[in-house]
């Protein structure tokens, strides 16, 4: 935050001595923008932002928090290590493996969440039982499910056993627990879920569980194209 050391920035906020346009941030992981008022004991401060992008293969077994004391096991000790204050760009259930985006660029984040921009997630997944392609169809043509619309924006069977079937999704909008909700109104229980994709970010730049990597270079120009042309949605 503004030139302090991350820890130091947490203690700060915590301590209930930083403001954001008048009003006191609680959250060491509030977003802040260029044209923001920043103040600590109502003293103005300079906002130095420098946007930082990493991805994570996240590992089964961790909550996708960074604050949450009841979670014994949270991706913050994953990237605990990184001096920048980076969130991630939605969240995996704690069962679920996958791509992760991180960042502190908070239109970026907007972005890649918010399903006006379109951005699409791909996910392998393993279901209970055989599954049948005309149930797949009423999926992705949607459903109602407490008060939610949820639909596959794509899918394809990839493999088909006795007493599981593995399939390739695409969705857009990623409510919570949407896939599992999805299944379960066709009768089958997620057994396994992993995402292989967000936008232009692939697994296969993290290609095993707890991988973590700084983008640059082609993979980072690739995600940028998403802000372009989008400023004024």
């Amino acid at each position: 935050m503004c030139g302090f050391a991350r820890r130091k920035a947490d203690q700060y906020i915590i301590a209930g001595r930083v403001t954001v346009n008048g009003k006191v941030v609680d959250k060491p992981w509030f977003d802040v923008k260029d044209n923001d008022i920043v103040m600590l004991d109502n003293k103005k401060l300079k906002i130095n932002q420098k946007f930082e992008y990493y991805v994570l293969h996240k590992p089964k077994g961790y909550a996708t928090t960074l604050y949450d004391p009841k979670q014994k096991k949270t991706i913050k000790e994953l990237i605990k290590h990184i001096k920048t204050p980076i969130k991630p760009a939605g969240r995996l259930d704690k069962d679920a493996t996958g791509v992760l985006i991180l960042t502190n660029d908070g239109k970026l984040i907007d972005i890649l969440t918010n399903a006006k921009y379109g951005v699409k997630k791909e996910y392998i997944v393993k279901v209970s039982g055989s599954v049948n392609f005309n149930d797949l169809l009423k999926l992705k043509k949607g459903i109602y499910d407490e008060g939610d619309f949820l639909r596959l924006e794509y899918f394809d069977i990839l493999e088909k056993g006795f007493d599981y079937s593995i399939i390739k999704v695409v969705l857009i909008k990623g409510k919570k627990h949407e896939i599992k909700r999805l299944f379960k109104s066709i009768g089958h229980k997620v057994l396994e879920l992993k995402r292989i994709s967000h936008g232009p970010v692939s697994i296969s730049i993290v290609p095993n569980e707890g991988d973590l990597k700084k983008l640059n270079g082609k993979d980072l120009e690739k995600l940028l194209k998403l802000k372009k042309g989008r400023k004024n949605k």
